[in-house]
């Protein structure tokens, strides 16, 4: 069976992580993982969804049983699984994440790829690795690290700490948290909110905030023109900003619009 398999529902293309309480994915991993990637790329979804059969996010329930294959087994389960990380980085389409329960190394590694990550109060999240001796490899570090500095990074990844849900929004780890139990409604509010928003604006905003992270203000400026330029002249840059101006000429706040085309 695939770790790993994508499905679409209308705008949402959902990429789930299957397995249950007693057989969590394992080998197949990041070869599965990356076919799923594929067949959202290759979708006309307008937002991505991450979620487990389980509950938990977890590259095996049975951690040796990859390490038993070795140095070089290990080093390039790790590689592919951050190719697929660095993918959906660059899907053209918002991504979102959400966990109930925990989130295990390399799991916790791919939700840091996605946009948005949702979390359930009691959700835990955490790097085990250094503490039996190894590192986090799929990109989970550098990543954390982005999101809430190096003091912190150094803490949760030294000393694997965990990360629960009701703190990491705080953190700045996750954008939502959720109250045990209604982790999906929360997750289904912002995924209508985003899978009829403006797609293509949406994809030049992300490009812009990951431009940033690797390259820093300058890198971000350069290309700001270059990702603006002919957006007005789309569906739905027309049509928002018909409607954007119109409330601001009568004084009203700008509603909630309903996207469709591209």
């Amino acid at each position: 069976m695939s770790s790993f398999r994508f499905e679409q529902h209308g705008a949402v293309g959902k990429l789930i992580l299957l397995g249950d309480a007693d057989s969590e994915p394992g080998s197949d991993f990041p070869s599965s993982l990356r076919v799923a990637v594929r067949q959202a790329y290759a979708s006309d979804i307008r937002v991505l969804h991450l979620t487990s059969a389980s509950g938990n996010i977890a590259v095996a329930d049975d951690l040796g049983a990859i390490g038993d294959k070795g140095s070089k087994f290990l080093e390039a389960f790790a590689a592919d699984i951050l190719a697929s990380i660095r993918l959906i980085e660059e899907l053209p389409v918002p991504t979102v994440a959400s966990v109930a329960g925990m989130a295990l190394g390399g799991g916790f590694e791919l939700l840091l790829a996605f946009d948005f990550l949702v979390v359930a109060e009691s959700a835990m999240l955490v790097f085990p690795e250094v503490s039996v001796g190894g590192i986090p490899m799929a990109g989970g570090v550098q990543r954390l690290a982005d999101r809430v500095g190096k003091t912190l990074a150094t803490r949760f990844v030294l000393l694997s700490e965990p990360i629960f849900g009701k703190v990491a929004v705080d953190l700045g780890i996750a954008t939502h948290s959720a109250p045990d139990g209604e982790l999906e409604e929360v997750s289904d509010e912002l995924l209508r909110h985003l899978a009829t928003g403006p797609t293509l604006a949406y994809g030049k905003a992300r490009t812009l905030i990951h431009t940033w992270a690797t390259g820093g203000v300058a890198a971000a400026d350069i290309i700001s023109t270059q990702l603006g330029a002919g957006i007005l002249d789309t569906k739905d840059g027309a049509e928002g900003m018909a409607i954007a101006v119109a409330a601001v000429r009568k004084h009203e706040p700008i509603p909630k619009i309903q996207f469709h085309g591209k």
